[in-house]
């Protein structure tokens, strides 16, 4: 009598050989380069390709901003310089015409001292050319630092010594060695000035108020 097969035997076996082809397969595909990629590999492919196409994009665009920026500054550098140029130059255009005069009054001058000449004659020319030319200097609004007879201010003026003086009270410039000029409230340049000495005998009455 013939043994019979149990049919849920084989569906079983079936599907165990089944799992095993199929397992194979896979481990096929995952040694062969020459698969195809699923379609999951696929996209995240795609995706990354484009993001580094537009990574790419945006390099490029930072790089021609940054080139246009760069173009901006050496355009703005040069207009700069030259607008400080033609302001200098108008400056001393404006400033000359004023000195002009004055180098010409020296010239006569250093004429009328010539052979023959007296003294009186050289030092009305020096006065003339210097009173010309502070003319000159208050024209545009720069003035001479009071100095001597005025009590010593560290912010107009430069002491280089202290001599005691009979005529002076202490700490008022009794000299002016060099006279200081400010430009409205703008010191351009300190006095240098001598300054009675904590042994002066004057008073200060009548001393002039810096």
């Amino acid at each position: 009598m013939a043994k019979q097969t149990d049919p849920k035997s084989n569906a079983d076996l079936t599907d165990e050989i089944q799992q095993a082809m199929d397992e194979a397969e896979a481990a096929v595909a995952a040694l062969d380069p020459d698969a195809e990629p699923s379609s999951s590999s696929s996209e995240s492919a795609s995706g990354l390709a484009a993001a580094v196409v537009e990574l790419e994009a945006e390099v490029q665009q930072t790089k021609d901003r940054w080139l246009r920026a760069l173009a901006d500054l050496e355009n703005y550098k040069k207009r700069t310089k030259r607008e400080v140029d033609e302001a200098s130059l108008a400056a001393v255009q404006k400033l000359l015409p004023a000195f002009l005069p004055t180098m010409d009054n020296l010239e006569r001058a250093l004429e009328v001292s010539g052979p023959g000449s007296s003294v009186d004659q050289l030092v009305r020319g020096i006065q003339m050319v210097r009173d010309e030319f502070m003319t000159a200097l208050r024209k545009h609004g720069i003035e001479p630092v009071p100095s001597v007879g005025v009590p010593f201010d560290p912010t107009i003026h430069d002491a280089l010594q202290q001599v005691d003086s009979p005529d002076h009270a202490p700490g008022v410039v009794v000299r002016e060695f060099e006279r200081g000029y400010r430009l409205g409230e703008r010191l351009i340049r300190p006095a240098r000035v001598i300054i009675a000495g904590p042994g002066s005998t004057g008073t200060s009455e009548g001393v002039k108020e810096a």
